[in-house]
């Protein structure tokens, strides 16, 4: 699962990683917001995580919760 970081957006300009998805699962309300990952098309390829440390990778793990 892709995470948005929002205290490493700048939240200043329109976010130059929504081009780079390849199934359009980031959007962005607004340019002087964080981006936002749809769960439901991201497909976990991690482009977005290698260009930009906004972006992060994180585990759900079910036992724990």
């Amino acid at each position: 699962m892709i995470a948005v970081n929002e205290k490493f957006c700048p939240k200043n300009h329109i976010c130059p990683v929504i081009r780079l998805c390849p199934v359009g699962a980031i959007s962005q309300p607004t340019p002087f917001s964080a981006p936002v990952v749809d769960q439901e098309k991201c497909i976990d390829c991690g482009r977005c995580v290698r260009a930009c440390r906004t972006f992060t990778r994180v585990s759900l793990d079910v036992a724990q919760a």
